[in-house]
């Protein structure tokens, strides 16, 4: 079998994984590579274990001498974002991943590469298969479902591990210098309302929000970015103040960890005149407020014919009142971290569609206790104007520990091998650490992984020299292990 990374060392490691790359592997499809890992290990004498949620577990005894020590967790997802170039004609569910090497960088033609979190199953591959190695005993981890909500290492038995130790390998980026030490939790929150329709009266206006950035709900929640579901409410409700205003229609967000980049809706006011000049006055309020941090803001809007049906007087006033009042941002800064988002709320769509009206929302943050009561908060608000509210994902952050030996470690050994002073990190981000760290409140958690970039794009790139670099910082690291 010809593999791409021929020359590049380490070789078995980067050949682990060029054969998972060929195994199909999005998310919600990693039954396939589950059980590739479970034979594979069954292979090499080792305890495996696996789950109806495609999560596997191989455990691997501690070296000479290292018996008693407490053991460690190796832990990474092994599904992948599939995503593709529109010209593309790669199928995820049955073609292995077109792998090529460019300029010392591994990638994949047109597809994303899954690098995320192929990085992880392959050191552990590369550690299990060795039997020259110092170090404690061994948990590699591998979970299902962490693109997609975290969903294997929720679903994960806390009984499938002991350690109280972890290494996650879900890091990286473009600086392999910077560790993570927390991460936010996330609670999705869809609220549903029947529509109650009247026959459509009065003169209509079309309005289209655009140009906005959106972004991540949690790399760009603080970067002052209008959100189009907050800011067609406002307009909608400072039209409503100076003639009678009823929706007919909105609609905006597909994602619930996306900000909300555009909307379009449909009103019913009384004086078309006076709407289309308090919009106007909005509009140009809100491209001078954002001139700096969103300047592409438009807004088109103008007359249009009627629809079939608008909604009933007082749903619609009530709706709108409801996506005003959601908190949407963020919300409370840490006073640890410095820059670092504590607390944020994103509204991430509004539909009104002929079977129901959809408000949903995400919120975030890296304690637990908070992102209860902001959950409870939104709940509240949707109890008073009348909505059911299902919960969707839900899972606590990983809380940063000032306290961490691993961590202290880590600091320790990265400056002496590479001469560079550690980057600590925490994200606002949700991660698998999270859910581990829920699950197992002592586990002393680190996180660090290659350097790559483009991560869930078709760009995705992984530096074969820094993935050299890493997995053997990662054999030192677990035998410095051994002697602390």
């Amino acid at each position: 079998m010809k593999y791409v990374t021929e020359g590049y060392e380490p070789k078995q490691v980067l050949q682990y994984f060029e054969d998972i790359a060929r195994i199909p592997r999005g998310s919600d499809n990693e039954a396939e590579v589950a059980q590739y890992l479970y034979d594979w290990g069954k292979n090499l004498g080792l305890e495996v274990w696996k789950d109806d949620f495609h999560n596997v577990v191989i455990k691997k005894p501690a070296s000479a001498g290292c018996e008693n020590l407490p053991p460690v967790m190796l832990q990474g997802h092994t599904d992948i974002v599939a995503v593709k170039l529109p010209e593309s004609d790669h199928d995820f569910v049955k073609d292995p991943l077109p792998l090529y090497v460019e300029d010392g960088k591994l990638r994949s033609k047109g597809t994303t590469l899954g690098a995320d979190n192929g990085n992880a199953v392959a050191y552990m591959m590369g550690i299990l298969s060795r039997n020259d190695l110092v170090h404690p005993p061994l948990e590699c981890v591998f979970t299902s479902g962490e693109e997609i909500g975290l969903k294997g290492a929720t679903a994960l038995d806390a009984n499938a591990f002991t350690a109280k130790r972890m290494i996650n390998m879900d890091a990286g980026g473009e600086d392999q210098s910077v560790t993570t030490v927390g991460c936010a939790g996330g609670l999705e929150q869809k609220m549903r309302q029947k529509p109650i329709w009247q026959e459509a009266k009065g003169n209509f206006i079309s309005l289209f929000i655009h140009g906005l950035q959106g972004g991540h709900s949690a790399g760009a929640i603080n970067l002052g970015r209008g959100n189009a579901g907050k800011l067609i409410a406002r307009i909608i409700n400072h039209v409503s103040l100076k003639t009678k205003t009823v929706v007919a229609t909105i609609n905006g967000g597909t994602m619930q960890n996306a900000i909300m980049s555009d909307v379009k809706a449909v009103i019913s006011v009384e004086d078309a005149d006076v709407a289309l000049e308090a919009i106007a006055k909005q509009v140009a309020a809100i491209k001078e407020e954002l001139r700096a941090t969103d300047a592409g803001f438009e807004c088109e809007f103008g007359p249009c014919a009627a629809p079939e049906k608008m909604l009933d007087d007082v749903q619609s006033r009530n709706l709108v009142a409801f996506v005003l009042a959601i908190p949407a941002g963020v919300r409370d800064m840490s006073f640890e971290i410095e820059g670092h988002v504590l607390n944020s709320n994103n509204l991430a769509a509004v539909q009104v569609s002929d079977d129901e009206i959809l408000i949903w929302t995400l919120g975030r943050s890296g304690d637990d206790t908070r992102q209860d009561a902001m959950g409870e908060e939104v709940r509240s608000l949707a109890a008073v104007f009348g909505y059911d509210v299902e919960i969707g994902a839900n899972f606590y952050g990983w809380k940063y520990n000032p306290n961490s030996k691993m961590r202290e470690l880590h600091s320790k050994l990265f400056k002496q091998v590479f001469d560079i002073d550690l980057h600590v990190e925490a994200t606002h981000g949700g991660l698998e650490c999270g859910v581990f760290w829920g699950k197992e409140p002592e586990m002393d958690i680190i996180c660090f992984g290659p350097k790559g970039g483009g991560a869930h794009t078709p760009e995705e790139w992984l530096d074969l020299e820094s993935f050299k670099e890493l997995y053997d910082y990662l054999i030192l690291f677990l035998e410095e292990l051994t002697k602390a």
